[in-house]
């Protein structure tokens, strides 16, 4: 009886069966498959005494098991049996066990079986009750699984060596207690688990080591509670966890090793449960998180190092824990945060070169560190981003500060938001030509002096009050200079009581003028009123200026 729904009804003929290869033999076994009350398919099988394939094994044959009903085959038996060691290994040749039925309530053993002499081939069998062992078993070619079916309370492939051969699981349906790969060897071939539904088991590919072979998961299904990848060393292939479903389970690839090989997690489901890709090291290769979904358990890549992480259009709803030990490019730009994320480094520095975070949709928060995270760099140093992309990316740094209460970090980033912002328009504009470039020249040059340099954009009320002072002085010294070449004069109306000198009536005239004060003791006469005139413009426009600064710090 299987874990789940299906159930498997073995009976017995004492009549020959002829299989469509010829093969023959003297009882026929009927397997129907069940799902609850109804029956599914029923197939006829040749029904072979376990003592005669235990006779071609001592015999050195070719093992044809195609179509065939087995009833507790067991290598660790055979030995018994044998009176061999109980780690002597097994040669199978050119072992075949294709739509074969395997059932035993004590347990189906391949332990230490070596598969030699062209590939062995489970494709399309069954694996019904008890445990199955394929530990510490050997296959120097290609071995087939495709679309087995395991109905068991363990499948276990541990210390199993597999060397230059391919080795398919697809579309493989394992419902079992426990799945266990650990400490397997999986050679210089490729490996496919595609499209396999490994059901509610619990997975444990711990210390597991991958060649120079590719790994493909592509649309895989997990629904366990537990899927271990520790510590596995993935090797130099391709890695393909694309469209995996892996379900609610905690997932656990810490420490796992990514030699030169493509990653890919593209539009993988992870559901609530923990996932975490801590202390690994990625390789040089992009490792592509795109349009994956998280739910509501923590992410976490912490102490991490990668080249270039990608999670874009993603949905991240839980804890998202991205303080890495090293990387260089981390790109979540279009995805969707629904809790907090976390780059703020705590017990270890955290290096990041590049943050790409263009078009994120903030539902929850983001921490992250000005000066710490270099947070300026992670985004000006972007290659290949337009620069009202990155505008809008200091924005959204902006307001995350904001909501975070770092209102001294809040104004840098919103400053590096205007100054690109202003980049970009120009830009925009000399692409146009023509007059628009002159317009766009001319606006960045004013933008540039009058809200950059006179006051940060109103970030900085002391700049703007050191800007009050250079701009009277400057007029100031126009005042003295500007005589000396045309008719210019600052002309007493009291008949000037004080006597006071060029210099000294030069910066009373600012004074008054640049404050809007007018006592109208002293006034401008020939070239000086209109200076004058441009002078209480500023004036009023670098008070108003300060104002708004001032009362944006003491508000805040």
């Amino acid at each position: 009886m299987s874990l789940n729904s299906i159930d498997y009804k073995v009976s017995f003929q004492d009549a020959p069966i002829e299989l469509a290869d010829g093969r023959k033999f003297e009882r026929t076994a009927i397997v129907e498959k069940w799902k609850g009350s109804h029956k599914i398919s029923a197939i006829k099988l040749g029904a072979p005494d376990i003592s005669t394939v235990y006779d071609k094994i001592d015999k050195g044959e070719k093992i044809n098991l195609n179509d065939c009903y087995l009833k507790d085959f067991s290598l660790a038996s055979y030995r018994k049996l044998r009176k061999l060691d109980d780690l002597k290994e097994i040669e199978l040749k050119n072992f075949k066990a294709s739509h074969a039925f395997f059932e035993s309530e004590y347990g189906t053993d391949f332990g230490y079986a070596n598969f030699t002499e062209g590939s062995g081939d489970f494709s399309h069998s069954v694996f019904n009750l008890g445990r199955v062992n394929f530990g510490h078993a050997k296959c120097t070619s290609s071995l087939n699984f495709n679309r087995v079916e395991f109905y068991l309370e363990e499948l276990n492939f541990r210390f199993a060596e597999f060397d230059k051969g391919d080795l398919r699981f697809s579309s493989c349906v394992f419902d079992c207690e426990d799945v266990l790969f650990v400490n397997t060897h999986f050679g210089e071939g490729n490996v496919s688990f595609r499209q396999a539904d490994f059901k509610k088991s619990n997975c444990n590919f711990q210390y597991a080591r991958f060649e120079n072979g590719n790994v493909s998961f592509d649309k895989a299904s997990f629904k366990g509670d537990k899927i271990d990848f520790r510590k596995v060393d993935f090797g130099k292939g391709k890695a393909e966890f694309r469209r995996v479903n892996f379900g609610d389970g905690n997932i656990s690839f810490n420490e796992a090793e990514f030699a030169e090989g493509k990653i890919s997690f593209r539009h993988a489901i992870f559901g609530h449960g923990e996932k975490t890709f801590e202390k690994i090291s990625f390789g040089p290769s992009q490792v592509s998180f795109d349009g994956s979904i998280f739910g509501s358990g923590m992410l976490s890549f912490k102490a991490s190092e990668f080249n270039n992480l990608s999670i874009r259009d993603g949905r991240l709803g839980g804890y998202c824990d991205f303080r890495v030990s090293k990387g260089n490019v981390l790109d979540l730009s279009y995805s969707i945060v629904k809790d907090i994320i976390d780059f703020q480094a705590g017990e270890y520095p955290v290096e990041l070169n590049s943050l790409k975070i263009e078009g994120l949709k903030m539902m929850g928060k983001l921490f992250i560190s000005w000066d710490e995270n270099q947070a300026y760099q992670l985004i000006a140093n972007q290659h290949h981003t337009l620069l009202r992309s990155k505008a809008q990316q200091f924005n959204l740094l902006k307001e995350s500060f904001h909501q975070n209460g770092k209102y001294d970090w809040e104004d840098k980033a919103y400053v590096a938001f205007k100054r690109f912002e202003m980049k970009a328009n120009l830009a925009n504009g000399k692409k146009q030509g023509g007059v628009e470039a002159q317009k766009a020249k001319f606006l960045y040059g004013a933008q540039w002096l009058i809200f950059d340099k006179a006051g940060l954009f109103a970030t900085a009320p002391l700049r703007v009050f050191f800007s009050m002072i250079v701009v009277l002085c400057f007029f100031s010294l126009l005042y003295i200079i500007l005589p000396l070449f045309v008719h210019a004069e600052i002309v007493s109306s009291v008949g000037d009581p004080d006597h006071l000198s060029l210099v000294e009536k030069s910066f009373y005239h600012s004074a008054i003028t640049f404050f809007t004060i007018g006592y109208g003791d002293y006034y401008p006469s020939g070239h000086i009123r209109w200076l004058s005139a441009v002078e209480g413009w500023a004036g009023v426009f670098l008070m108003s200026y300060f104002t708004v600064a001032f009362v944006r710090k003491i508000l805040r």
